[in-house]
């Protein structure tokens, strides 16, 4: 009985007495409110970033290392304005995948990329 109540001490202790220590002073909860947003030419550097990891990782072939911008607009996904980047590969021989898509959020996280643009 007395290791069950220990036991049972221990479980109230880790879970109540560990939460406090996440809202001290210095955390940020306001989910966004206080992300700076970012500009047109740090979503470009961004998503050129994001090719250059996908051929170093093997995901996209290398002729996708040399291949520029075609493109940028911002556009509003779920009620949120994002950064949509175009590349567009004249070398890749599949035509539906010539053209690569780069999403990059307002604050600059990049949520995605495809050839659809959807």
């Amino acid at each position: 009985m007395k290791k069950i109540i220990t036991k049972v001490a221990v479980a109230a202790i880790l879970t109540f007495g560990v939460n406090p220590l996440y809202a001290g002073p210095g955390h940020d909860h306001s989910h966004g409110s206080s992300k700076t947003k970012i500009s047109e030419a740090k979503a470009k550097e961004i998503a050129i970033r994001a090719v250059k990891n996908y051929t170093l990782d093997g995901k996209l072939d290398k002729s996708w290392e040399s291949v520029s911008i075609e493109t940028i607009k911002q556009q509003t996904y779920q009620s949120v304005p994002e950064w949509v980047v175009t590349f567009k590969n004249q070398k890749e021989p599949n035509p539906k995948q010539q053209n690569l898509y780069v999403f990059v959020n307002q604050y600059g996280e990049m949520t995605g990329a495809n050839f659809t643009g959807e």
